[in-house]
């Protein structure tokens, strides 16, 4: 009786454990992601992938510094025309709501992006003669992102993000709309 008296404490106690504090100013953690991209006349398997440095800042917010690929194709008359992206972002994210343990959080950021997009591999011509009139070029402008995180231990987090952005200098769809899962670690 006393052994199983004791085996059960140490399981009740398992499931009561200390965390470590969260969100300590300046803590730093790599972040990496993937999702979907959205948008006008895309085929079906739109992603992007994000790495990130995250830097932790006062009251539960944080900065983002991330690069980003992203490859889409655009039909045209039967043929995928691939588009590709590549960007930087630097976001400040707010704490919006969680639960008193920090377990679980819902984050808004905002920032700018810059990049570059390379439409057809930087080929001009299509193989039944067409000539592309987009150009590749740098692309700049803005983004949003919402996400809610969770974390899996004291130094992992996991997220669901959604995430919109609006570039000017490109010649194709403005608004880029995706969403994504991703892993913190944090050091």
């Amino acid at each position: 009786m006393k052994n199983t008296l004791l085996i059960l404490m140490m399981l009740l106690a398992g499931f009561d454990l200390a965390q470590a504090q969260r969100h300590l100013q300046r803590q730093k953690g790599v972040e990496l992601s993937v999702g979907r991209t959205w948008g006008e006349n895309f085929l079906p398997t739109p992603f992007y992938l994000q790495a990130g440095m995250t830097v932790a800042a006062k009251k539960e917010n944080y900065m983002l510094w991330a690069i980003d690929y992203s490859r889409r194709k655009q039909a045209f008359e039967g043929i995928e025309i691939p588009v590709e992206s590549f960007s930087a972002e630097g976001s400040y994210n707010l704490y919006v709501l969680g639960d008193w343990t920090r377990t679980l959080s819902l984050y808004v950021g905002l920032g700018p992006v810059a990049g570059y997009e390379i439409i057809n591999e930087s080929k001009k011509v299509l193989p039944m003669g067409a000539v592309i009139l987009n150009e590749d070029r740098f692309i700049y402008g803005g983004g949003i992102r919402l996400s809610l995180e969770t974390y899996l231990g004291n130094r992992v987090v996991l997220l669901v993000q959604g995430k919109a952005r609006y570039v000017m200098g490109t010649t194709l769809e403005r608004f880029r709309p995706g969403a994504g899962v991703g892993i913190r670690f944090i050091f």
